[in-house]
């Protein structure tokens, strides 16, 4: 794939940026694992987008949008099981894998073991409560079996997010990629078809089936090269390494934890104001173009992490700042494009969906203009976790949260699903600028900290 890459590059590029790139370890890096998990995420999200559309057509407007609040529900409760052990997988298996291998181990057996307890304990819990969710806060109580199902799906998920985890952080991105691809194959032949025959819980035991599948798969292929590179997952003495939890994970999972419940509480006042699960869909379908736009910086977030870790541990701020810009500017050069060709054929891509749809354009509009900025504020976090700033990115996504709450509030009883998309555009406006703020003025204040005791070192040394 590299060599693709280089090839592309000395046709394409100026010859003195061609240069410039093919002599940087870092941007060959970047381009090899970008490009590994551009093939593999857009062939997923171009069959999960399809999939999606057909499940739309099979299921109608209402009970799309009732699929769509079962996912968000699902996706809430996952992440509370998976405790953020993804990321920081990602972050210490790309700090140990060469240089400790040993602890490298360690860590991925103390991640497997506490996910394993709260994985199965999330479970129980969603099981048992499914019926007063979906009586209670849905006003559907028919979607209790989907939401008992969905507890397969969830418990998969989560340990599917530490395997990928695992496998980002020793840079294995073409790993990485054909899991996605095995992944939107399955999914759309097992929704699809199970949507058909049995409504949303048959979607929903789809999603749950083809998870479990490529967990199998990718538990095969991430076996063999912790092999590979001599890490042993040892679970004897794991918990040495347990303060990764307090310090990375916890944080973490505290911020990723801020944004699915304020999505998922917003969603829940949509479906039920005037307009209810009908207005639903029509952001649950607007919603899934917002993925197509954003995958690309959400590919370059897994795969810089390793670099900016490794950048930032090296004490290179100045190059890390500049791997964050170059970063940003990509993102937007390919982002920007896309969402005004999304605004411009929203009418059309929402009638896809089936009759209904097509009124909700402005609601596509609106998701599209927040994409550029929700690609930004990818980037800045992969950033700032990069620094092992986890509580700055809590602190930010908690003012987002406080907004979009806020806004939804205000703008849902009145406006619908139209007060939720504003809210959404706004929220991430204010995120964007803060966040960046953050990376650079934090980055800035340790460097100039780190040359203050380097100068009293020599001084003493004197």
């Amino acid at each position: 794939m590299e060599s693709i890459v280089l090839a592309l590059g000395r046709k394409l590029l100026p010859s003195s940026m061609y240069e410039r790139i093919a002599s940087s370890s870092i941007a060959r890096r970047l381009a090899r694992g970008s490009l590994w998990s551009v093939f593999g995420s857009a062939s997923a999200r171009i069959l999960s987008l399809v999939a999606m559309i057909f499940v739309a057509r099979v299921l109608g407007q209402v009970s799309f949008g009732e699929f769509g609040l079962i996912q968000s529900t699902l996706g809430m409760a996952g992440l509370m099981a998976g405790l953020g052990l993804g990321e920081t997988a990602t972050r210490f298996v790309a700090k140990y894998a060469d240089t400790d291998p040993s602890r490298a181990g360690r860590v991925v057996a103390l991640l497997v073991s506490v996910s394993f307890g709260t994985v199965v304990l999330a479970a129980a819990v969603v099981i048992s409560i499914s019926g007063l969710i979906a009586e209670a806060l849905f006003d559907a109580p028919h979607l209790q079996r989907a939401l008992a199902v969905g507890s397969l799906f969830m418990a998969i998920t989560a340990f599917r997010g530490i395997q990928s985890g695992v496998l980002a952080g020793l840079e294995k991105f073409d790993a990485l990629a054909k899991l996605n691809i095995l992944d939107g194959i399955l999914s759309f032949m097992a929704m699809v078809l199970l949507a058909r025959l049995m409504g949303v819980e048959g979607a929903v035991l789809g999603l749950a089936i083809s998870a479990a599948t490529v967990w199998l798969v990718g538990r095969s292929l991430l076996m063999k090269e912790l092999c590979n590179r001599g890490i042993a997952v040892r679970y004897g003495g794991c918990s040495a390494d347990w303060r990764i939890l307090t310090s990375y994970s916890l944080p973490s999972l505290i911020a990723n934890l801020v944004a699915t419940p304020v999505l998922w509480f917003a969603m829940t006042r949509v479906a039920r104001s005037g307009q209810g699960f009908a207005g639903l869909g029509l952001y649950n379908a607007a919603y899934q173009w917002l993925g197509p736009i954003v995958f690309i910086p959400m590919i370059l977030m897994s795969v810089s992490i390793p670099v900016l870790v490794q950048e930032w541990e090296a004490g290179r701020k100045q190059r890390f700042r500049a791997v964050t810009l170059w970063i940003s500017g990509l993102m937007l050069a390919i982002t920007l494009p896309s969402a005004v060709v999304g605004a411009f054929l929203s009418p059309w891509i929402m009638s896809l969906y089936g009759p209904g749809f097509r009124d909700g354009w402005i609601i596509l509009v609106l998701l599209l203009a927040a994409a550029p900025l929700l690609a930004l504020t990818k980037i800045a976090s992969c950033a700032l976790l990069g620094m092992n700033r986890a509580w700055w990115v809590l602190a930010i996504n908690l003012c987002w949260g406080t907004m979009l709450l806020e806004i939804t509030a205000w703008l849902v009883p009145t406006h619908g699903v139209l007060g939720l998309a504003i809210a959404f555009l706004a929220a991430y406006s204010m995120l964007g600028v803060l966040s960046f703020a953050l990376v650079f003025v934090g980055s800035q204040f340790a460097e100039a900290r780190f040359e203050s005791c380097t100068a009293d070192r020599q001084r003493k040394a004197c």
